[in-house]
């Protein structure tokens, strides 16, 4: 399993993923370059936006990085 995940054409640590959007962007704004995209909410206030196949492949990276960890009862 890699620690990445390609949002974008960007190779994006799973492990600086805080959230993933539901719904695709819509604002409104007529110059607005997002829309339709889905953001992905990285630490520090940074984002990167998807389209709905990278959303579903970054959604999957982060549940199959989580269902790696050990459970909490295993490290006692």
């Amino acid at each position: 399993m890699t620690v990445f995940c390609m949002i974008d054409d960007k190779y994006v640590p799973i492990y600086r993923v805080m959230w993933i959007s539901a719904i695709p962007h819509f604002c409104g704004s007529p110059d607005c370059q997002h829309e339709g995209d889905y953001e992905v909410r990285l630490e520090q206030g940074e984002s990167v936006w998807a389209s709905q196949d990278e959303r579903d492949a970054a959604v999957e990276a982060v549940e199959a990085w989580q269902n790696e960890l050990p459970d909490e009862s295993d490290l006692e």
